[in-house]
């Protein structure tokens, strides 16, 4: 069975409006955007240990101080597209091992269709004050999505624990930095300092 969308209402539908599999989770996050997307760019493995635990079996070299995102981005080699409130990253992949387009990832992916390939696309979007994370996956012929559909049964759970942690490890970076912010040099809040004066409108 294969989902599709409607309109493009994000990255994630404009560079893959169709799937074979997908998953979908989301936190609620309240700051600003810029704040958020930001977190999720900074956000480290040692922040998300459940995440590193299940994706060193199959990356090498997480580093506890990595980068999450970075990781994904593959250098830029798989960052579809990234906007105010969307970051994108997609990849290709076949039983040889990652196929690497003569052009750059962006500009083949959403009309790539090889057989024996599968595609998947990975987003973080924020809005109205909730984070979502997206994972599409996208087989070129019918006997690859079989087979990927037994894959899937498999990892599913792993997957979909992993796209948890690294949303909650965003919310606590987020809920983290602004309670710094908040506390004043002497460990006070800035309610609780004398002869504050109020935040203007």
């Amino acid at each position: 069975m294969t989902g599709d969308v409607k309109s493009e209402a994000t990255l994630l539908d404009r560079h893959m409006p169709q799937w074979h599999s997908r998953e979908r989770h989301w936190v609620a996050v309240s700051a600003p955007r810029e704040e958020v997307l930001r977190a999720a760019r900074e956000m480290t493995w040692r922040e998300a240990p459940v995440a590193r635990f299940f994706l060193a079996f199959t990356r090498n070299k997480l580093r506890a101080d990595g980068k999450v995102l970075d990781d994904f981005a593959m250098g830029g080699d798989t960052v579809l597209e990234l906007s105010d409130e969307e970051l994108l990253y997609g990849g290709i992949g076949s039983q040889a091992g990652p196929v690497r387009p003569d052009r750059p990832m962006h500009e083949v992916f959403r009309d790539y269709a090889e057989p024996g390939c599968t595609k998947v696309a990975f987003n973080m979007h924020y809005a109205a004050g909730v984070l979502t994370t997206e994972t599409r996956i996208y087989a070129t012929d019918e006997r690859t999505r079989r087979n990927f559909g037994r894959y899937w049964f498999l990892i599913r759970i792993p997957s979909g624990m992993i796209r948890i942690a690294l949303l909650s490890a965003i919310k606590r970076r987020v809920d983290g930095r602004r309670k710094s912010s908040e506390e004043s040099p002497g460990g006070r809040t800035a309610e609780q300092v004398p002869d504050q004066a109020p935040d203007q409108p």
